[in-house]
């Protein structure tokens, strides 16, 4: 017969399994993953210092979030970055030629040399996905992605809908560096895949990183 102790000893170490396995999985957060980059052969030698980051999206929340995130993080690596949620106006729009035009004052004034863009891609634009194995181009190579307002304006109502972070999706994703010095020119983009992330915070923190240490292994960040 079994005896209550060894019972009792049994469940205990079964529990603290589970609640190990638990706690592992809660500290593993949302993976992100980097499928593919691309960079400009005339990308500015040496790197960017001043860098906005710009959230593609009509959902403040949302914006904030992931902009505030990227921005901390590249600031940790020695970059002067804002955020275009301080800068824009919350009537601002993209295809309105007198808000690009305040606008880019604002970011001239502001001391800006690059502005970094982040759109996140639901899995109904699974076609645009390029995986990791095959060079990565921005699409299409290069049509309105060229230059930051013509891309900023096509996206801004496409990303960010209600219901983004659901069950059982994979998201791909994408950064544009664009060079203001050369007219808002695409010089770096990348694009990752991020599977079931557990929320926006977590997603933006970890998008971040893997975003930021990209952009400095390519050499586009100047300390």
């Amino acid at each position: 017969m079994r005896t209550p102790s060894v019972s009792l000893s049994r469940r205990f170490r079964g529990a603290a399994a589970l609640l190990a396995i638990a706690l592992f999985m809660a500290a593993c957060g949302t993976s992100v993953h980097m499928t593919g980059t691309w960079k400009d052969p005339g990308a500015e030698t040496g790197g960017y210092h001043n860098i906005l980051v710009a959230g593609v999206s009509s959902n403040q929340t949302a914006r904030g979030t992931v902009e505030s995130r990227l921005a901390a993080q590249l600031q940790q690596h020695g970059i002067v970055a804002g955020k275009s949620i301080d800068l824009f106006p919350p009537n601002f729009d993209p295809k309105k030629e007198e808000s690009v035009k305040t606008a880019s004052a604002k970011i001239t004034a502001a001391g800006y040399h690059a502005v970094l863009t982040v759109t996140l891609v639901n899995k109904e634009s699974e076609t645009r996905y390029v995986p990791g194995t095959v060079m990565y181009a921005p699409y299409p190579a290069y049509g309105w992605y060229g230059r930051f307002w013509g891309y900023y304006g096509y996206m801004y109502n496409s990303v960010y809908s209600p219901g983004y972070y659901t069950t059982d999706k994979v998201y791909f994703l994408e950064s544009n560096l664009y060079d203001l010095a050369q007219d808002g020119k695409l010089v770096w983009s990348g694009q990752s895949e991020t599977y079931n992330p557990n929320s926006l915070e977590s997603f933006a923190t970890a998008y971040a990183k893997v975003v930021t240490d990209a952009l400095q292994n390519n050499g586009l960040l100047r300390r």
